[in-house]
């Protein structure tokens, strides 16, 4: 019997032993991956908040300004805006401005804020430093003024010390705005949970 070779796009390579120009079928290990990608694309698993729900259904939610116990002025708007910011990202509700219009009404009150040197330069001199704050949080549902949701949470965030003060300053604030960022995503995963 006379070998002949296969032409496909382009390549040449030899034909099979019956002399047809067949390509290799897939393995036992092909068609399990097969099958598990049909399975998985066709069971409707999707990560929890990515659904959209038609926006008349979505639950609303206000999230006020924070309440601030400490001498840190601003810190109450800094730690309101990252919630907002957080949760507005999510399709799961629909963040309003006033706590009337909302279904859910989730407020905060920073009840202490710490700093400390983590890394010195030397023995006067701190390179970073750590701010520690606590943050009280309750989600109230609106209709009944029910608590469905209370925790005291604490956060810390390193930042970098500046000579210059201004740049220290806006180092120490770009810092609670990460900490700020971080726990608004870790309550959003817990009232998620809630509701």
């Amino acid at each position: 019997m006379m070998r002949t070779n296969c032409r496909l796009r382009g390549m040449i390579f030899p034909a099979g032993t019956d002399g047809l120009c067949l390509t290799r079928r897939p393995g036992p290990v092909g068609w399990r991956l097969l099958l598990v990608l049909l399975v998985l694309s066709g069971c409707g698993y999707r990560p929890v908040g990515t659904e959209s729900l038609p926006v008349e259904k979505r639950p609303t939610i206000a999230i006020p300004p924070f309440g601030n116990r400490t001498t840190e002025i601003g810190l109450e708007t800094m730690m309101a805006n990252a919630f907002i910011n957080t949760f507005a990202q999510n399709r799961g509700w629909r963040v309003v401005t006033r706590p009337e219009e909302a279904d859910l009404v989730l407020e905060g009150k920073v009840s202490s804020i710490e700093s400390s040197s983590v890394a010195f330069f030397d023995i006067n001199r701190s390179l970073v430093r750590r701010v520690t704050i606590r943050v009280d949080l309750q989600l109230t549902r609106k209709s009944g003024g029910k608590v469905i949701w209370k925790e005291s949470d604490v956060f810390q965030e390193d930042y970098a010390v500046d000579n210059n003060y201004q740049i220290g300053e806006a180092t120490k604030a770009m810092g609670i705005r990460r900490g700020a960022a971080t726990l608004a995503r870790r309550v959003m995963d817990k009232v998620m949970m809630v509701i």
